[in-house]
């Protein structure tokens, strides 16, 4: 048996008997962590932090958010875990979990059918959409039928992107003018374009919106909010003994007073899973 063929054999042994311990509720110990790739006790997620108050950097460059609390707590459940980061903008962070790149992803990452297909996605947080607009809302957008003929800010790979794109259907249906969909790698860039007025509105999550809406001043305003609810989670690689473990962490977690603690530090109480 060659040398890397043994060392998986290992890591499947080592993942499968973590697995079994969370579910045991037994603290794992050094010398037998779960994590794909195992490098000197270490987590790694794919993570684009872009997406304030989930996952970004402070001032300081150190990662900060939601997500990124949630991520750090399960890291140290499954045996005081270390934790690193892989930057991704969103459209690439399935194929960088597929391609081994990280062990797992987090952030605005919507638990989708069509997604549950290539990774498994295991839940801690609803998230639902918005549609930003300049303060005083000029063009009077009540509605996605009121986006008819407007410019938009998007995220490659996104919800709102996919919803838009729907809703372009249904105005070339009703003979009515579509959107202009401007798509971005980053939400930073969306927001950027949005903020300068390339732009007549912005689509992202209500999270996102929202911590927009209070670091600019309340110079915009969310004039769409709350539609396409779903749940949200942490993606791990299909048939490894990782991805069961992260489950069992995940729905500690969110059974947890340090749960309830983590909505209340980021204003997401409206999101517990």
């Amino acid at each position: 048996m060659s040398a890397n063929k043994i060392s998986r054999v290992r890591l499947a042994a080592l993942c499968a008997g973590a697995s079994m311990l969370l579910h045991a509720g037994v603290t794992l110990a050094d010398d037998a962590q779960p994590a794909g790739l195992l490098k000197s006790g270490t987590l790694t997620y794919c993570a684009t932090m872009d997406a304030p108050p989930l996952a970004f950097y402070d001032e300081q460059q150190q990662p900060q958010g939601f997500s990124i609390d949630v991520a750090r707590d399960v890291a140290k459940s499954m045996g005081n875990l270390k934790v690193a980061w892989h930057v991704v903008p969103f459209s690439g962070l399935i194929p960088a979990l597929k391609a081994h790149q990280c062990d797992l992803i987090i952030g605005q990452l919507f638990d989708k059918p069509e997604r549950r297909e290539i990774i498994d996605i295991h839940d801690y947080m609803y998230s639902s959409q918005s549609i930003m607009v300049p303060r005083g809302n000029p063009r009077k957008v009540h509605s996605l039928d009121d986006l008819s003929g407007q410019k938009v800010a998007v995220i490659n790979g996104s919800t709102m992107r996919s919803l838009l794109e729907k809703e372009n259907e249904k105005f070339a249906a009703a003979h009515k003018p579509p959107m202009n969909i401007v798509v971005y790698n980053t939400d930073a860039d969306a927001f950027q374009a949005f903020r300068l007025q390339q732009v007549d509105a912005y689509g992202t999550t209500a999270e996102s919106a929202a911590q927009f809406q209070r670091v600019s001043g309340n110079s915009f305003e969310q004039a769409v909010t709350g539609f396409a609810r779903m749940p949200t989670g942490i993606g791990a690689r299909k048939g490894e003994p990782l991805s069961g473990a992260v489950a069992k962490a995940a729905a500690d977690l969110t059974k947890s007073d340090r749960y309830t603690q983590m909505l209340a530090k980021w204003q997401l109480q409206n999101e517990r899973f």
